[in-house]
């Protein structure tokens, strides 16, 4: 991205931005470097940063040989009462960010990215992003033009474009004006293609099963991942890991689906998640009086563990501001 700040003030010299006024922008980079630590926490915290129109998850846009995926819908993020109050938080305190943001890349975060879908082959940093937002195509491609080591190849209907930032080619193509697929590998992108043209993925029953459209779900087949050996030994006891995050009812919901090679790791998964909770409520008076409710259910013969994990947004809301996450996203 800092390339891409440099290529831009090259096209537009008239608008001189410091680079710290950038801090907004999602670095699509770090985060597909960052890809095996996304599916090992599944935490986005960036998620909430978005918000407006729908970009629900479609299957058929990530490849069927995918060993994991994860995708945020952000006008879903936006309807929900913390979404809300993360939005307000982040338009009262980077009033100037968001207009740097926008002045460079014609693109305001909060207004106009619409969702994001990553997925990999399982291999370190292997990844490809999709992001659907209301993007000026070609601003983006005038500043992409003037970056280091630029080159493009039409490629049947598409082009696309390469260069080098931080030491490393990027690779991108937009399929549509609002869709941009981007990837460190060649390789990835090429599949990503094909993927678009003839459908990818059947749909996940998972997806579908909570009592609301999920605005952040994920999955991952965790054999299949390469992990920076630095994760808890207890996933190596886990082959599937499958969340889902929705609002239903002014009720935020949580579901999580552990699928184990055998009966007693998926006993044992169990006995974590209700130790977990029962430790949150011990230590938390708000959980404690805040109508948790949480539930579990076996399939499989035992080696799969269900959990959905549900409480009041007031009382999410009540715990981010315990927490002070508010407060730091004024920062």
């Amino acid at each position: 991205m800092r390339s891409l700040a440099r290529a831009r003030l090259a096209v537009a010299p008239e608008n001189p931005i410091r680079s710290e006024e950038c801090n907004l922008i999602v670095s699509i980079g770090v985060l597909l470097d960052e890809s095996t630590i996304i599916m090992k926490t599944l935490v986005l915290p960036i998620l909430f940063v978005a918000s407006l129109q729908a970009a629900e998850f479609k299957p058929g846009h990530v490849s069927s040989d995918a060993s994991w995926w994860l995708h945020a819908d952000f006008e879903a993020v936006r309807d929900t009462k913390i979404g809300q109050r993360v939005v307000e938080a982040i338009e009262k305190e980077h009033v100037a960010k968001l207009k740097a943001v926008k002045r460079m890349f014609s693109l305001n975060p909060v207004t106009d990215l619409k969702g994001i879908t990553l997925y990999g082959d399982g291999g370190k940093d292997r990844a490809v992003a999709l992001i659907h937002a209301n993007f000026d195509r070609a601003h983006l491609e005038d500043i992409v033009g003037a970056a280091d080591d630029y080159g493009s190849e039409r490629r049947g209907e598409v082009t696309v474009h390469s260069w080098t930032d931080k030491g490393k080619r990027q690779h991108a193509f937009f399929a549509t004006d609002d869709l941009l697929v981007f990837s460190h590998f060649e390789s990835l992108l090429e599949s990503a293609m094909s993927t678009l043209k003839s459908g990818g993925m059947e749909p996940d029953p998972f997806v579908s099963s909570g009592t609301a459209s999920p605005f952040l779900v994920a999955s991952a087949r965790l054999s299949e991942v390469e992990m920076k050996g630095d994760e808890s030994e207890l996933l190596g006891h886990a082959e599937t890991l499958k969340i889902a995050l929705a609002e239903s009812g002014e009720r935020m919901e949580g579901r999580m689906m552990v699928g184990t090679a055998e009966r007693v790791d998926g006993e044992r998964f169990r006995k974590v998640m209700e130790g977990m909770v029962a430790i949150a409520e011990l230590g938390n008076a708000v959980l404690r009086d805040g109508d948790m409710r949480f539930d579990t259910s076996s399939a499989d013969e035992g080696r799969t563990i269900n959990a959905t994990l549900s409480l009041p947004s007031s009382v999410m809301i009540k715990l981010m501001e315990k927490d002070g996450t508010f407060a730091r996203m004024g920062e």
